[in-house]
């Protein structure tokens, strides 16, 4: 961390960094019957928002699980892909056949997971075809595919450029092979590359993950895979490890068979480290861990229309959708979620609906994604301005030099960038 920003940052007195903001899925409630109601009265209203969204059926299978993982995957199994899919196939339609959807218009199509890039070529693209078929698309729409290095074969790579995809996500955590074996990623840092290489090769947009303050990473591993990352021209999602409760790597810290994460000073160290390595390479930070060299991810809907556009998100375990004022995950088990949309119902685990007072409080965490608050559009959605609604949340944060605030809108400072976050739980409901 520079000196002045260092300095600067000494009057945060924040003790910690928090790693998400509030809303997750975690905070959903249960389904209950007068919600669920209310979301079917929505589903058959016309969409008015002027807003486009993104598809995103889910593949919730993984063929190894990853010791920091808490998400809600399912083992893998071939002979489940099929039964899986035409159970995916029948979510989507009971959403394409409701009016909200069917008034709407999708500008990415996003096979998001566990791992979709498990599925054979012909499942893949012939899931790809059926949402083409089913949703009304921009003309301009993109198509994502999310994967693994591992299955990620240059037989669908090859497949995917020539039908149209845009990007494919990779998980590579790290570029360090001791940390790689820790975590429980399935092959090498140098079979990532390869596999990056060849997508880029074949004119496929490739992002990747990257995680900092893995247990027993050293500043110089994190920095040596930013610099990897950069060389493979990747877009680089790079973010804090959060070490979940009860994941496996939770039990291990806890047992001392791997060493505990690092302190404040370090965390804060690497973060800043990536932030000029990759500003300096033309990167430009955007969304809440994105670092890209494409315009179009600095526009994409998903990131600009929250909190009032929508990902329609489907399949077991799926907990990123939301539409408009409405967020919901899904059944998690495979099995269930399957029987489930056989009997006809939409398999819904969790369902809240916001209040004006939590959209006001979204409608602030989109300084956590990095992107301004526009007031002119906060006093027609709300009738009041940000300032009159959190004078001194607002004061706090400007004071800190955390924040700026003109006429036209409220947004990140540099050093506000690394209290993000932060930022975002100043706005929650204590």
């Amino acid at each position: 961390m520079t000196d002045s920003l260092q300095e600067k940052d000494n009057a945060t007195n924040y003790n910690s960094r928090e790693s998400w903001p509030p809303y997750t899925y975690r905070d959903y409630a249960d389904i209950a019957p007068e919600t669920y109601d209310a979301f079917m009265e929505f589903l058959a209203t016309e969409n008015t928002s002027n807003k486009v969204m993104e598809l995103q059926p889910w593949i919730s299978f993984c063929d190894s699980r990853c010791t920091f993982c808490y998400y809600p995957n399912n083992p893998y199994s071939s002979s489940m892909m099929d039964p899986y899919l035409e159970a995916l196939k029948k979510e989507l339609m009971m959403y394409a056949e409701t009016k909200y959807v069917q008034t709407s218009e999708f500008d990415e199509i996003v096979l998001g997971g566990g791992t979709p890039s498990l599925m054979t070529k012909d499942q893949m693209f012939g899931l790809i075809k059926f949402c083409e078929d089913n949703f009304n698309t921009v003309d301009d729409y993109f198509i994502k595919i999310t994967g693994s290095s591992r299955s990620f074969s240059k037989e669908k790579l090859v497949a995917a450029a020539d039908y149209g995809v845009y990007q494919v996500d990779m998980g590579a955590q790290t570029f360090d092979d001791k940390l790689r074996k820790m975590l429980n990623l399935p092959d090498s840092a140098e079979h990532v590359a390869e596999e990056v290489k060849l997508a880029r090769k074949l004119g496929l947009c490739v992002c990747i993950d990257i995680m900092y303050n893995i247990p027993g990473q050293t500043l110089e591993s994190w920095t040596n895979s930013v610099k990897r990352a950069i060389e493979l021209d990747a877009e680089v999602d790079a973010y804090c490890l959060e070490v979940s409760p009860g994941t496996v790597l939770d039990k291990q810290i806890k047992e001392g068979k791997v060493p505990a994460q690092g302190d404040k000073e370090l965390e804060k160290q690497m973060y800043v480290t990536a932030y000029e390595l990759f500003t300096e390479a033309g990167y430009k930070p955007i969304g809440h861990d994105r670092y890209s060299r494409d315009e179009w991810h600095a526009k994409e809907n998903c990131l600009n229309g929250w909190p009032w556009a929508g990902i329609l998100t489907t399949g077991a375990g799926c907990f990123m959708g939301y539409l408009q004022r409405f967020s919901y995950s899904n059944i998690e088990n495979a099995q269930e979620y399957m029987a489930a949309v056989n009997e006809g119902r939409f398999p819904i685990a969790k369902l809240s609906e916001s209040t004006e007072k939590e959209m006001m409080r979204k409608v602030m965490t989109k300084l956590y994604l990095r992107l301004p608050v526009d007031k002119t559009d906060f006093q027609e959605k709300f009738g009041k301005l940000p300032e009159d609604v959190y004078p001194e949340q607002l004061q706090r944060l400007q004071n800190k030099g955390l924040i700026e605030i003109n006429d036209k809108e409220i947004k990140l400072t540099q050093l506000g960038d690394l209290w993000k976050a932060n930022i975002a739980w100043e706005f929650a409901d204590k």
